[in-house]
């Protein structure tokens, strides 16, 4: 009887798993299609057509046509802008501004957008909060170059010794405390971090218009 039993068993799991095989125009039976066939969205694409990717459509989407049964997975279009589209044009002449309301920093990459950027203002006040924030920006993007105190000796200056040897020497990076930086300005600091200086490499891609004011707002206070 044990006999049997295991045989039926055996049969069972080898005719179970043979109907888990696919091949030529037999894909076998997919559970949750469209966790494996990932949807490549092209950004600048519109499909309108409601019904496109149905095939691999699992979930109920909501319908934006009333009494419909929902559009399907690829479609990807917007029924309350004109032309379903996803985007809206700007209105002609305008400039775009940031969650501040800030322009963008237009001041050119030369020794005269450095002297104009002098005589720029902080947008931001002296708070305990700003300067805080800076402090912890200063730590994560400025910190290994300049050192914690600004005095350019970070690990990347310096370099650092590993097993005898020492590694990582970045030689010229400036200190904050020097006669010759004393006086510079926040706006000076910002403009060098957004389009760098000598040895330093731009960070304007990096780190935003706010976060950069943070920055130099913190370098003011290391230089005291």
């Amino acid at each position: 009887m044990r006999l049997v039993k295991s045989l039926i068993t055996g049969v069972s799991a080898a005719v179970l798993l043979s109907s888990c095989g696919a091949g030529g125009d037999d894909q076998g039976t997919e559970y949750a299609p469209n966790m494996y066939h990932s949807v490549a969205y092209e950004p600048y694409s519109q499909i309108t057509d409601e019904d496109a990717g149905r095939w691999v459509t699992s979930i109920d989407y909501p319908t934006s046509v009333e009494g419909g049964e929902g559009h399907a997975e690829y479609y990807n279009s917007n029924r309350f802008n004109p032309h379903r589209m996803n985007m809206r044009e700007p209105a002609p002449n305008t400039v775009k501004r940031n969650a501040q309301g800030w322009l963008p920093y237009r001041l050119p990459n030369d020794s005269t957008g450095l002297r104009l950027a002098s005589r720029l203002k902080n947008p931001l006040d002296s708070t305990a909060e700003v300067v805080a924030a800076g402090k912890a920006l200063y730590e994560m993007y400025c910190d290994h170059c300049h050192g914690p105190k600004g005095e350019g000796n970070g690990k990347v200056a310096e370099g650092v010794e590993v097993d005898g040897t020492k590694k990582g020497n970045y030689n010229g990076v400036p200190n904050y405390k020097s006669d010759a930086l004393k006086k510079i300005t926040e706006g000076h600091i910002f403009h060098v971090i957004t389009y760098g200086k000598n040895l330093m490499w731009p960070h304007g891609s990096q780190i935003s218009p706010e976060d950069r004011w943070k920055i130099a707002k913190y370098v003011k206070t290391l230089q005291k």
